[in-house]
């Protein structure tokens, strides 16, 4: 039996896309931040929004110097990780998986697609939400984009595109690619490489705010299966 072609490379988004922390993730990345710093960001959680975790660093703590903050960033990393870990429980409790996104994921599963994702998490800060909440077994996130790869989000399709191309010997060309998420910084880094961008209310902005950036197709979440597969497919 020849092997499935795989004709779309589906790349989600992890926070306000596909699950909501909680607030548990922000108070486990501040603690590191005060471990690792001495002090950490009193942002929004809207300005976070769409932000690799790399540019977070970089702009919070700019006045310590680009190359100095790069050269803490495997130490920022490994206490981000021990501080969530610490929270596990915490995270049980106040996650969620967010509407239509496990049965999109699943019924996306039997398509002609990988599906990984694009965030701006670090790529192991990923992995634990994605593991917790038992989404990972959909993803192949071996061929993910993270914040681990570049601070700006706008750098990362070109990573999951060149990761799948390898993984899976099929050229995915930029109309094969569809970028999901909840922010304008998700349709704009996929619009600037020619991808599908699907764009869902989910997170801090409305329809309006996100449709005010041009999406391919703007839905208020995944709830309707129907309506995105048409989007990923039509």
């Amino acid at each position: 039996m020849p092997p499935t072609i795989m004709n779309k490379l589906i790349l989600w988004d992890v926070d306000g896309t596909l699950l909501y922390s909680g607030g548990v993730a922000g108070e486990a990345m501040r603690a590191a931040m005060a471990r690792v710093y001495g002090r950490s960001s009193t942002e929004a959680r809207h300005s976070y929004a769409g932000k690799t975790d790399r540019q977070i660093i970089l702009e919070t703590f700019a006045d310590l110097g680009h190359d100095a903050l790069l050269a803490t960033l495997d130490q920022f990393t490994s206490t981000y990780i021990d501080e969530l870990t610490s929270r596990r429980a915490e995270f049980l409790a106040r996650c969620r998986v967010l509407p239509g996104v496990a049965q999109a994921l699943a019924r996306l599963a039997q398509a002609p697609a990988v599906q990984s994702v694009l965030t701006g998490n670090l790529q192991p800060i990923a992995k634990i939400k994605l593991d917790l909440m038992e989404l990972s077994r959909f993803l192949d996130l071996s061929v993910g984009a993270y914040g681990s790869d570049h601070h700006r989000r706008a750098e990362l399709v070109p990573f999951a595109v060149a990761r799948a191309e390898q993984r899976y010997g099929h050229r995915f060309a930029h109309a094969d690619v569809v970028v999901i998420g909840d922010t304008p910084n998700d349709i704009d880094c996929g619009r600037a490489v020619g991808a599908r961008t699907i764009a869902v209310a989910t997170g801090p902005f409305s329809l309006d705010d996100l449709r005010a950036h041009a999406p391919d197709t703007a839905l208020p979440d995944v709830s309707d299966t129907e309506a995105l597969l048409a989007a990923i497919f039509g």
